[in-house]
């Protein structure tokens, strides 16, 4: 940005140049050369440019000093405090249904991104899970690259449908192996149409190891059916069962609850703003322990380097005098 007050330097240069014009101008007319040349005042010309060399100088040094120069590297040990946060993302196909505006999926994946934005120096993870269950994002605290793969994340295919919260819990278990934190939670988003009921057998685990396990309900109670999309996105459809009937997907909120007071933590709903500021008013209030010390690298500040060529620059111009200096003969 600094850069920018350089066509302002040129600008002075110009006008130092016009003035030193308009002085000889003005002397030449009341006063000859040669009676210039015998008063006690250096010729126009010699101290006028090299006043001006001097403030321009200066001048330049400023502007590369307010550049902010960096170069050369320091590094610093930084301590990251924080716990360590497992999204459970429900990618099966009643995920897509509409009740929510554009789509259930989409509406969670929201969701994620505006907690994280919220977090500072915890560690986090994404499981996106269905029949099967598969770690999307490892615990992270880039929270950008966690952000672009949850964008990222699609419904599970045909052959990795179902629900199953058994599956997500087991892969978040295996991502907390290594886990240096002793506060740590999941949280699992979903219509919660569980399928197969083996997450019961993971709860006395997860007690364990002093997990908790909070719940997000994603869809109305009333329900809504599932779109048909072909190869473009389209809507074909509707999901139906073996008799014909639109199949409809509600959100079942007494298995979130379930598995929420099992696991030591509490249910929400999405469209339930107060929920959402509960939870996040929960995720702050756990106390933070230092899970490990980062080196952060930085570059070393220069500016003086600029700075006090251009300050020397400009008292040199201050105490340049105009008039000649004489040395007395001695007798």
């Amino acid at each position: 940005m600094a850069f920018y007050l350089l066509p302002v330097l040129a600008l002075f240069v110009l006008a130092a140049i016009h003035n030193y014009k308009k002085k000889r101008q003005i002397l030449t007319s009341f006063i000859s050369e040669n009676a210039y040349k015998k008063l006690g005042v250096r010729s126009g010309r010699e101290i006028d440019f090299f006043k001006t060399f001097l403030v321009t100088g200066a001048m330049t040094f400023f502007i590369f000093a307010l550049s902010g120069p960096q170069w050369g590297e320091i590094f610093e040990e930084v301590d990251v405090k924080g716990i360590e946060v497992s999204f459970l993302l429900d990618t099966s196909n009643s995920m897509s249904a509409e009740d929510l505006k554009p789509n259930r999926f989409e509406v969670a994946k929201m969701l994620i991104t505006g907690i994280v934005d919220n977090l500072k120096t915890d560690y986090v993870s994404l499981i996106n899970f269905a029949g099967k269950a598969y770690v999307q994002c490892p615990l992270t605290v880039d929270y950008g690259a966690f952000k672009m793969l949850t964008e990222a994340s699609t419904i599970s295919p045909a052959e990795e449908q179902g629900t199953d919260f058994g599956e997500a819990f087991t892969a978040a278990l295996k991502t907390f192996e290594a886990s240096k934190s002793d506060k740590r939670l999941l949280l699992l988003i979903t219509d919660g149409e569980d399928q197969e009921g083996s997450w019961f057998n993971l709860v006395e685990e997860l007690k364990k190891q002093e997990i908790f396990v909070f719940t997000v309900g994603v869809g109305a109670q009333d329900g809504a059916p599932i779109p048909v999309k072909n190869k473009d996105g389209e809507i074909t459809g509707w999901k139906k069962d073996r008799q014909g009937n639109i199949v409809k997907t509600r959100l079942d909120e007494n298995t979130l609850i379930q598995v929420a007071s099992h696991c030591g933590g509490q249910y929400f709903r999405l469209t339930d703003a107060a929920g959402v500021d509960s939870f996040l008013h929960t995720l702050k209030a756990f106390e933070r322990k230092t899970l490990k010390q980062k080196v952060k690298l930085q570059k070393k500040e220069r500016f003086y380097f600029f700075l006090i060529p251009g300050i020397i620059l400009l008292m040199l111009e201050l105490i340049l005098s105009e008039r000649k200096l004489t040395w007395r003969k001695k007798d």
